[in-house]
């Protein structure tokens, strides 16, 4: 069977953890270690990016995450770099499950996808930087 990408997305919703934006807000109010990663593209981020995240395209989030001083400094505090608990936005929230799948085949066992992406954040008005 073929699918489309919508239908990717929602197969794999399921099988991805999904938080909201308050979540992922309180935990950064709160100083939880964790990495949070916008996956939009730089045209993207260039109009802004929530407060406290870093931003790798999800084009190559796989090769660059581990490259980033910020997941260094986490996983040195950890048993297995695969307990990092890593949160993922994208615009809208799709291509976030998608990566979020991505990095879970991998290993990781922490990861979570932002419901509602930038589009979300941005509405309920939390920090944004680079606007």
């Amino acid at each position: 069977m073929l699918l489309d990408g919508k239908a990717l997305v929602a197969s794999l919703r399921a099988e991805v953890n999904e938080v909201d934006c308050a979540t992922v807000n309180q935990h950064l109010h709160n100083k939880t270690p964790l990495l949070f990663i916008d996956i939009r593209e730089p045209d993207e981020t260039a109009a802004g990016y929530p407060v406290g995240s870093e931003c790798i395209p999800r084009g190559v989030l796989e090769v660059q995450l581990s490259t980033l001083p910020a997941y260094q400094a986490l996983i040195s505090d950890l048993p297995s770099a695969a307990q990092l608990p890593i949160y993922l936005i994208c615009r809208s929230g799709a291509r976030s499950v998608l990566a979020a799948a991505s990095l879970q085949n991998m290993g990781y066992q922490q990861v979570y996808s932002v419901a509602g992406g930038f589009i979300a954040w941005h509405q309920q008005g939390l920090l944004v930087q680079g606007e």
